[in-house]
């Protein structure tokens, strides 16, 4: 199993892993609350802390509240977080998706006002990408925003929108174009999720957490400043989102999982420890289920490393992120599978809470569909680094 020094590893980085480890110490570890006003809270004081300690955007400029460091650091911190089992930061979507895309493609000025609130979460942002009726093809999406004057009228629907009931703002992907235009029709706005015309309707998942949530705009005004990038430009918007998500924020959700199957090892040895005639972490499902979580954990961190070496050299993501995605879910899934079996009964029935790892199991078995379906990764992977024939349209 790969437990030593870790994704990003090395002995560059020992003030700031120090840095890391003292803040550690100070964060509230105890399991996340089920309820999810309270949940959401303790998220968003845990992220607080972490900018407090200048450890929530490393990468950024000093301007923004960062520390102008390079993605190495970035990774550095993120790895001892997530092998430490802390909490994921609460608006990982604004820091690790959606601020890499301003960063290239907003204003001064929209920086300005945007980028400050996101590291210590005083403003939650949520991605507004997905359709009820295109999913993972982005090219499809008839959510549509309209001129009018200097601003825009938005009408449509978005789903399966992380914390979108909590979020202040959300980063919106409209059609300015025809539906014909496909992506050279898509425009790319930031909108105030709670201006009028705006309606948000929580979605609770089998986990019973509404983690996500429907949007419906209904003439929706969007001020014309806050459109990012060039009218039907939005497309290049979204690849540089898709592109953090399978970077960055790859990083850090890897190092969730290296800790998880960290601590997976632990409680096995200590149950056999107290009772070494248990069958408990030796019956052949659960061992088949380990082998197959490190090995899908060692082909991520193999990756992820690569991943951290193109970002330090400034390479773009590419069309490599569908191969991050899918090793990301593979791993994802085998290792809370493992984690899930080897509860033994508490594992699939309860009584009162549930173990947190019975929450990490069945939110995984999403990771194969949200942030683009195995489907859509395996056609990206034949066709733009196989170079294999497309598929064939559907009539």
């Amino acid at each position: 199993m790969a437990t030593g020094a870790g994704i990003a590893g090395g002995g560059d980085h020992d003030a700031l892993r120090r840095e890391v480890a003292t803040l550690i110490e100070r964060l509230d570890r105890r399991p996340l609350p089920r309820h999810l006003d309270e949940r959401f809270a303790r998220l968003v004081e845990a992220q607080k802390q972490l900018h407090d300690a200048g450890l929530a955007v490393v990468a950024w400029p000093e301007r923004f509240g960062g520390r102008g460091f390079g993605p190495a650091e970035a990774a550095v911190v993120a790895g001892a977080l997530g092998r430490a089992g802390t909490p994921e930061t609460i608006n990982f979507v604004a820091l690790e998706v959606v601020a890499p895309a301003l960063l290239r493609y907003a204003t001064e000025e929209q920086l300005a006002r945007w980028l400050p609130p996101m590291g210590p979460a005083e403003e939650v942002w949520c991605q507004l990408f997905s359709e009820p009726d295109a999913g993972s093809d982005l090219t499809s999406l008839r959510t549509r925003a309209v001129r009018d004057g200097d601003d825009w009228l938005v009408t449509g629907s978005k789903v399966w929108c992380t914390w979108g009931q909590f979020a202040h703002r959300g980063l919106l992907l409209a059609r300015t174009g025809s539906v014909e235009s496909r992506h050279k029709g898509i425009s790319a706005f930031v909108v105030d999720m709670h201006a009028p015309g705006i309606d948000v309707r929580p979605l609770t998942t089998m986990t019973g957490i509404s983690e996500f949530a429907e949007v419906h705009f209904e003439q929706a005004r969007v001020p014309g400043s806050d459109l990012v990038g060039d009218v039907d430009g939005g497309w290049l918007v979204a690849l540089e989102m898709l592109s953090a998500e399978r970077g960055p924020y790859a990083v850090r959700r890897a190092s969730v999982l290296q800790g998880a199957l960290v601590a997976l090892h632990a409680e096995i040895q200590a149950r056999s420890e107290a009772s070494p005639n248990a069958a408990l972490g030796t019956t052949s499902g659960l061992r088949r289920r380990i082998v197959d979580a490190t090995i899908a954990m060692e082909l991520l961190e193999r990756r992820i490393s690569q991943v951290v070496r193109q970002l330090e050299q400034g390479l773009a993501i590419g069309a490599e992120a569908a191969v991050t995605k899918m090793l990301l879910t593979r791993a994802e899934q085998h290792v809370f599978a493992a984690c899930q079996e080897a509860l033994g009964l508490p594992g699939v029935a309860w009584v009162g809470e549930e173990h947190p790892w019975v929450e990490a199991f069945l939110y995984s078995r999403a990771a194969s569909i949200y942030g683009g379906t195995e489907q859509i990764q395996r056609n990206t992977i034949g066709e733009r680094l196989l170079g294999l024939p497309r598929e064939p349209q559907s009539s």
